[in-house]
């Protein structure tokens, strides 16, 4: 069960219209309706607002809960958790690590291994922006055009891969790819290359927030 599912059940349980749950919440129906009908995800800050104003756990209304729900929020479906290992560049590449106890909830059947916030905008070609949940399938290696988590010596960036190769087949060198025009590649290898290059993972799926 996501935000939106469960922020419509405690409505309708509570006997609150749409008017009425948005002003206890300090936002408008029209925000509240999006929420409800999953056009738009809020931001962890948002949900843990919410959460106390509504005298709940915040792990009940991100749909994280490990405990059991109250009467009437029964789980739909099997979810587990995933790591948020931390910030990845969609710009020039950084990495902020995480604590390691941040988790986010995802369907049992996506493929994936852990998670990394997206920070910059070289994304937004794939609908990519700062504050995106972008999740990963660890892997050491990617097709060409798929976007990876790559690290750079202790920096982390989210791009394509796309390896240019010489005559003989083998790999000269590699470009990491925005989907934002108004970013350059990164250009990895040749003789002066002293970085330590290493492919995290895959892209596999991207969970929106609020901007």
């Amino acid at each position: 069960m996501e935000f939106g599912d469960i922020l419509r059940q405690i409505r309708k349980e509570r006997g609150l219209s749409q008017d009425e749950l948005a002003a206890m919440l300090g936002t408008t129906k029209q925000v509240l309706s999006r929420y409800e009908t999953k056009k738009r995800v809020p931001r962890l800050s948002v949900v843990a607002d919410y959460a106390k104003k509504l005298g709940l756990p915040l792990s009940v209304l991100s749909g994280e809960a490990a405990e059991p729900l109250p009467p009437g929020l029964q789980a739909v479906g099997s979810r587990r958790r995933v790591p948020v290992l931390g910030a990845a560049a969609c710009g020039e590449p950084i990495y902020s690590p995480g604590d390691g106890t941040d988790f986010v909830s995802v369907e049992d059947d996506l493929p994936c291994d852990f998670a990394l916030i997206a920070e910059g905008d070289s994304m937004t070609g794939d609908r990519i922006h700062s504050g995106d949940i972008v999740f990963i399938r660890s892997t050491d290696h990617v097709e060409d055009g798929e976007i990876a988590a790559v690290a750079l010596d202790n920096e982390l960036t989210l791009k394509h891969v796309r390896r240019l190769r010489g005559p003989d087949g083998s790999v000269v060198f590699t470009q990491l790819l925005p989907s934002n025009p108004s970013f350059s590649p990164i250009d990895i290898g040749g003789e002066d290359e002293t970085r330590c290059v290493r492919i995290l993972g895959k892209a596999v799926a991207v969970r929106f927030s609020l901007r």
